[in-house]
């Protein structure tokens, strides 16, 4: 009986010891998972900042800008004042290779 009886203690005892080691993993994966859902908030966060920085700068950016359409490439009127555009016509040559500075 008591052969039986220390049988069911260790028994009992390695139980025990297998329970708490689990919720201790358990405990630990909580902690990482929580660690990792934090930089996923932070990644979103600044993947949200920079789309809002790179609006920004499609915004004020000089230069023809084209529809998000991949397949049709169509000229989009460019989102900046005319007033600030130069009227006059230019004296370059747009078609030129190569422009060589005037020797005084």
């Amino acid at each position: 009986m008591q052969d039986k009886t220390q049988h069911l203690e260790n028994s009992l005892s390695a139980e025990t010891r297998i329970k708490l080691d689990l919720f201790s993993a358990l405990g630990d994966a909580k902690r990482q998972l929580e660690i990792a859902q934090g930089q996923i908030l932070q990644k979103d966060q600044e993947i949200k900042d920079l789309k809002q920085k790179i609006a920004e700068v499609m915004a004020v950016m000089p230069s023809i800008s084209y529809t998000a359409d991949t397949t049709i490439m169509t000229p989009v009127a460019p989102h900046y004042s005319s007033k600030f555009m130069d009227t006059n016509p230019s004296s370059l040559d747009p078609n030129a290779s190569v422009y060589q500075p005037l020797k005084k």
